[in-house]
């Protein structure tokens, strides 16, 4: 006797979805019946009568496909006279319509199909297939006869390897889904139905509890356990960083915030990843006082060329070049290319040479660390730790320095210092201004296991952003520790305006005034060695863009 399967309303919907739009894909939360919805699809609309009819359910692993996929097909398929071929993972029903199960694991796997023609493809968790692959195979997806579509249908959950592209592809042209999107390079339709795990009644019946359990979670969690949040995601790898804040939490719990004029004599940093085929992306950093900074600007260009990018770039920060304290740009632009000069001399001469270019810190995994460490808003807790040695000793210091760098240095010295609480966190904030590296940080997932570094995050389509803001962050890191004087006079200057400031609000308008200009009289004789304040002297810079 068939096995009984009834759906509920949301994945009615789905199944509604008309056979002219070629692309479906049905995701979001956990326990949403996104896997028996690509198992019965065929069945719902009877495709397994007819003669034809080849269809295909992927997974990425065939542990995967073994351990999930294939048992729970077995239940409705045998129920309904499928014989199943262990050697082929292949149901074959008694009209002659075929059904396969198979996983895509490399290009190759994928490549295996290329004789193949199906009329129906289905991905279980899409998200953990590479974009190409994906691809690919539903090239292979046609039909040789108008009884029978063409059609590929898909299940996912938001995080892992492929998030970036099927965000990109599905979600973000509609994210509360439901809405046909047309692609016009391929004159396909496809379409994004979102599903939360609320949708679900047997599961809500079956486990009454199972929410409330999860709700106990933190607030970003739930979103993407219950809602299926495509932006905030279990696996995430900065799952600290908040575009908008959720309820609850601190007011400082924000790293997007509105522009603001910045305090012409910060500090600017310019990092750049640059590319040709992939994209260019430059961001400007600002290094604030009390340990804040800001990325303010960030360009980004594909396909374009130096002599263009570099020149932007220069026009860009033609009016801050006195504050600009480095560039810091992708160490590969140091690499020969059979080229008479390297990329980072043909961006130093498109630039008009108005820059000092830098090998970027390259070390990933640190710059990972770091980029937690300035996205954090919650306080560190305060180290109650015993110490063995209860003095300071310089020769230790001096021995550590030697033996294992300035960083474990300074965790010594640190050490023997009275904890203090945390008052400026988030370390970084960035202006609305700047999306493509908000969505790249918001996308950023861990690298598979057997894909490389599990500590470090895995490469994606549109990690450019990714990438400068390690490099600019790195810089600013060393720039902040190597120049403690700098930071001095960022915070004395900071201190002055915000004096005149305060008195400007009282109304002493001319006493500010006065103050304000004695005070920076005072600023420029200590500051510099000659009269003339280096901040202030921006006439010269501005002749070389305005001619």
């Amino acid at each position: 006797m068939p096995k009984v399967w009834e759906p509920f309303a949301k994945q009615i919907e789905y199944l509604q979805v008309p056979f002219d739009v070629f692309e479906a894909c049905y995701g979001g939360a956990v326990g949403g019946g996104k896997t028996e919805l690509l198992i019965m699809e065929p069945i719902v609309y009877k495709f397994h009568l007819h003669p034809k009819f080849k269809g295909v359910l992927f997974r990425k692993t065939f542990k995967q496909l073994n351990e999930t996929l294939i048992p729970r097909a077995m239940e409705f398929y045998a129920s309904l006279g499928a014989k199943y071929n262990e050697t082929k993972h292949q149901w074959k029903f008694p009209s002659g319509a075929v059904i396969w199960a198979s996983y895509l694991e490399t290009m190759k796997d994928a490549r295996d199909h290329d004789t193949a023609e199906y009329n129906y493809a289905a991905f279980e968790e899409l998200t953990h297939f590479e974009r190409d692959i994906y691809l690919y195979i539903t090239s292979r997806v046609r039909t040789s006869t108008a009884e029978l579509p063409a059609i590929v249908r898909n299940a996912a959950t938001p995080g892992n390897i492929g998030h970036a592209w099927v965000r990109k592809r599905f979600v973000e042209p509609a994210p509360e889904g439901g809405e046909i999107i047309h692609d016009k390079l391929s004159d396909t339709r496809r379409i994004f139905i979102r599903a939360r795990g609320t949708d679900n009644p047997y599961l809500v019946k079956n486990d009454p509890g199972y929410f409330n359990r999860l709700r106990v979670l933190p607030i970003a969690e739930q979103k993407a356990r219950i809602d299926g949040d495509w932006w905030v995601f279990s696996g995430q790898v900065f799952g600290e960083f908040r575009e908008k804040r959720f309820p609850g939490e601190p007011e400082n719990a924000i790293h997007v915030i509105r522009p603001f004029e910045i305090p012409d004599w910060y500090p600017r940093i310019i990092a750049l990843d640059w590319g040709f085929t992939a994209h260019t992306w430059a961001g400007w950093f600002a290094v604030g006082p009390r340990g804040r900074s800001y990325l303010y600007r960030e360009y980004f260009v594909n396909k374009t060329n130096i002599s263009v990018w570099g020149a932007e770039i220069a026009r860009l920060s033609q009016y801050e070049l006195p504050m600009i304290r480095a560039v810091t740009m992708d160490p590969s632009a140091w690499q020969k290319r059979g080229t008479d000069k390297d990329i980072w001399e043909q961006f130093h001469e498109a630039s008009g040479r108005v820059f000092r270019v830098e090998k970027a810190d390259n070390d990933r995994v640190s710059g990972k660390l770091l980029l937690h460490d300035m996205l954090r808003w919650e306080n560190k807790p305060l180290s109650e730790e015993p110490r063995e040695i209860t003095e300071y000793d310089a020769l230790t210091a001096t021995i550590i320095l030697r033996n294992q760098g300035i960083e474990a240095r300074d965790s010594y010295v640190r050490s023997f210092q009275t904890p203090k609480e945390d008052i400026i966190h988030p370390r970084l904030q960035i202006f609305n201004s700047c999306p493509e590296a908000i969505k790249a940080i918001q996308l950023c997932v861990y690298n598979e296991e057997g894909h490389g570094n599990t500590e470090d995050v895995a490469e994606f389509a549109g990690d450019d952003p990714y990438d400068g803001i390690r490099y600019g962050i790195k810089r600013i890191d060393y720039f902040t520790r190597e120049s403690k004087k700098e930071a001095e006079k960022v915070e004395t200057l900071s201190k002055i305006v915000e004096q005149r400031n305060a008195s400007m609000a009282l109304g002493a308008s001319n006493e500010a005034n006065t103050n304000y200009y004695r005070a920076m009289e005072r600023f420029d004789k200590k500051t510099f060695a000659v009269a003339k304040p280096a901040f202030r002297n921006r006439n010269v810079f501005r002749k070389r863009f305005d001619t």
